[in-house]
């Protein structure tokens, strides 16, 4: 029997559920801070780290995955994660900030672990369509951004609040759990990693240029993706927009670039070399920035910039994962990279998020923070053309 055979209808219902909870969690604080900040009288410190946070523990949360993995198996760690997951979405409900905050954090972590073991699960059931697989679900986890973005602030007002607004995404969560549970009875196909070999793939990525680079190349676009999914709205709110007009230019953002990802994830795989993709589309990322400073004072740029930058981001995550998935040399070579990649990737994410609110609350203007994303992702072109070079990390 095959492994695609193997993995089974409820197998891919429940890929498609967990890719499509792993982001509505995160990408509706961004469109609904205005109010949550209103509603719980939250400084500009507060809003900031309710906004950093997820980000933040996307990266320490994935230095946990390979340890989880050696010990319990990925199956069994993922209907793990999915349950904290769903405990922490609830939590968020109820109490105040406290609550709110700590629930955020948790999911978070949660997401961390489902993000690595996600190219572990799919090179492992799927070794013949490794791209292609990993093309569908990354369009899911940037449709289900884009649509938790677009549809916050009106399910807010339809629903009577932002808890209503956050409550909606708990069903997809059980779902995913539900069509998980099967993939944890009887034999784990993912076997526990002897510990030598774990050390051993550890120290070899952590030795290669080429996992450094890819590092680079995944956090600096998670940087702007989770910049824009966070300050986006609130940076328009800022310049004259209304609050239904931001979160549906967030909601643009995050959604234009979706064929563009899925399109390229069809034929991404015929390509020895990715340099030039990836600098490629870093560059429109890049100039969808300079439109959107320029669009601070000219809102009539705002669609082109949303568009350039959709485009972009949605490609160079994709083509993110496809890395990290074939440049590893075996099966829990990929683990641990997906791990170091996705762990130092999201930290410095994180912290260029927390960067770009706290620049504008020192300088009392977005202008200065939409310069250091263009700055950066200026050294996210160059990045990504080394990291997408032909090349395997070499086998231990």
């Amino acid at each position: 029997m095959s492994k695609t055979k193997g993995f089974g209808f409820f197998g891919f219902l429940a890929l498609f559920f967990i890719s499509l909870i792993l982001r509505p969690p995160v990408a509706s604080v961004g469109p609904l801070l205005h109010e949550i900040s209103g509603s719980l009288h939250l400084g500009a410190f507060e809003s900031g780290l309710l906004t950093a946070a997820p980000v933040l523990c996307f990266g320490l949360g994935a230095f946990a995955s390979p340890a989880l993995v050696q010990r319990f198996g990925a199956n069994h760690s993922m209907l793990f994660v999915l349950i904290v997951l769903g405990l922490a979405s609830a939590l968020r409900l109820v109490f105040g900030y406290e609550a709110l905050l700590l629930g955020t954090i948790a999911a978070g972590l949660s997401i961390a672990v489902a993000n690595v073991l996600l190219p572990t699960i799919v090179r492992t059931e799927f070794p013949n369509r490794v791209t292609l697989l990993t093309g569908a679900y990354t369009t899911i986890l940037a449709f289900s951004a884009s649509f938790a973005a677009s549809i916050a602030v009106p399910t807010s007002n339809q629903l009577g609040g932002w808890r209503a607004a956050l409550a909606i995404w708990l069903i997809p969560i059980a779902a995913a759990v539900v069509f998980w549970v099967p993939k944890t009875r009887g034999q784990e196909p993912h076997v526990a990693q002897p510990v030598h070999a774990a050390r051993d793939e550890r120290r070899a990525v952590l030795r290669s240029p080429i996992a450094w680079a890819i590092v680079g190349f995944f956090g600096l676009q998670s940087l702007g993706f989770y910049a824009v999914l966070g300050w986006l709205p609130t940076m328009l709110l800022a310049n004259g927009f209304s609050p239904a007009a931001a979160g549906g230019y967030l909601g643009l953002a995050t959604a234009v670039g979706v064929p563009f990802g899925l399109l390229l994830s069809t034929v991404i795989g015929r390509f020895r070399s990715l340099a030039f993709w990836a600098a490629g589309a870093s560059t429109a990322t890049l100039f969808g920035y300079v439109l959107l400073l320029l669009s601070l004072t000219n809102h009539g740029l705002i669609v082109f910039a949303c568009v350039l930058i959709g485009v972009g981001q949605a490609s160079t995550f994709p083509m993110s994962l496809s890395i990290i998935a074939t440049r590893a040399s075996t099966k829990a070579q990929t683990t641990q990279l997906s791990a170091m990649a996705q762990g130092w990737g999201y930290l410095l994410a994180a912290l260029g998020t927390f960067l770009v609110g706290a620049i504008e609350s020192m300088t009392a203007t977005w202008g200065v923070s939409v310069i250091l994303l263009i700055c950066l992702t200026a050294a996210q072109v160059l990045i990504g053309f080394v990291s997408g070079r032909p090349g395997q990390i070499a086998a231990k």
